[in-house]
């Protein structure tokens, strides 16, 4: 009889041949590295195809100019960054524009001066508000606004003359800093409705809130101090920190570590190590600076240099201005795209608006900012 196999046995054999050729995946592939802040490689730059020779700015070319309702006091990006709004002070409206093709979209008129704005529900509402002088009849509120209809669908009493308003990471909470009133007016953003009113210190603006919510911060401008908020203790203010002499603007990095502080009568842009709630820099800027937005790597800041007509490019390892390019009279609101393209800078007079295309270093390229 010639020797063979059975149907079974012959399964059972090819797939012992098949086990055995089949390379055991545990002792071939390479292990994964656990992410770590000095393992930058674990995770990919979400910034590479943006600044793929190493992010050093070597300038801004202005590609560009828009004209708008009279007095742009501010600007700020929808987080989906396909819209601009303007706060035109003096046109007592707000402007939307397309971020794309530079159309004037929609001119909203608010009923009083707008000022300064922020988003809610990534980017449904948005919040502005109205200058309310002490002129008889004036009243101070904020409005909202839903950026799909145009429409106006709150407004909430504030106090006297409040100018910038912020919201909390979570969307829960946006708050509005009262200029007269040496207060800051809390508002519930899911209700649409006052909370309360919050005491700081004399003449506060600049507001922002640490990345996890817990804490806010708003600078004191007829002081030299930051107003810690305590976010969950009620809208408690709990200290004080020193920066030095009228404080405006403030921003925080992006991992929560850093603040950094304009000061308008100094023309300084300092660095605060949130930890600590020190000063650890200093950079000299223009003369008054006002209004600040952080490059989307936290690299670098842009400056609006008010009384110099032009816009300071900050570095923040340095704390150093690099260079300035110029804009119209007055700069007093800048914000930066999503994509880190662009940034975008309203100046009061002629009631322009200037775009700016962010140039990096080419590849070899020694990285000498333009001047």
């Amino acid at each position: 009889m010639r020797p063979g196999f059975s149907p079974l046995s012959l399964a059972v054999l090819l797939i012992i041949l098949a086990a055995c050729s089949t390379p055991k995946s545990t002792s071939l592939a390479a292990p994964t590295p656990s992410p770590s802040a000095s393992n930058p490689t674990s995770t990919p730059d979400p910034w590479a195809d943006i600044r793929p020779t190493g992010g050093t700015i070597t300038g801004l070319k202005l590609v560009k100019k828009l004209n708008v309702p009279a007095g742009p006091k501010s600007l700020r990006v929808l987080p989906d960054g396909k819209r601009v709004m303007t706060c035109n002070l003096y046109g007592h409206q707000v402007t939307f524009i397309d971020a794309q093709t530079y159309e004037i979209l929609r001119k909203v008129p608010v009923g009083g001066e707008p000022v300064e704005c922020t988003f809610t529900k990534g980017g449904k509402y948005a919040w502005v508000s109205l200058y309310g002088s002490e002129r008889v009849g004036a009243t101070s509120v904020v409005v909202v606004i839903d950026t799909e209809t145009y429409q106006i669908v709150a407004r909430i009493p504030a106090g006297r003359v409040p100018k910038v308003v912020a919201e909390s990471p979570d969307g829960k909470w946006v708050y509005a800093a009262n200029w007269l009133s040496e207060s800051i007016t809390v508002m519930d953003a899911e209700k649409l409705t006052k909370v309360k009113d919050v005491p700081v210190g004399r003449v506060p603006r600049g507001i922002c809130f640490a990345p996890d919510g817990k804490l806010a911060y708003v600078c004191i401008m007829g002081g030299h101090s930051l107003a810690v908020i305590d976010v969950e203790q009620g809208h408690q203010k709990v200290r004080d920190i020193e920066t030095g002499y009228n404080p405006r603007h403030v921003c925080v990095s992006r991992d929560g570590r850093l603040l950094y502080v304009a000061l308008n009568a100094s023309g300084t842009l300092i660095k605060i190590d949130r930890a600590t709630e020190t000063i650890i820099g200093r950079a000299k800027t223009g003369t008054q600076a006002r209004s600040t937005s952080l490059s989307i790597d936290d690299r670098y800041a842009f400056v609006c240099n008010y009384e110099d007509n032009n816009l300071g490019v900050v570095d923040l390892e340095q704390m150093k201005q690099l260079f300035t390019v110029k804009t119209d009279v007055h700069p007093i609101g800048v914000t930066t795209m999503p994509d880190g393209k662009y940034v975008w800078v309203s100046n009061y007079r002629p009631s322009t608006v200037y775009v700016f295309e962010i140039e990096y270093a080419a590849a070899g390229s020694t990285g000498v900012p333009n001047s």
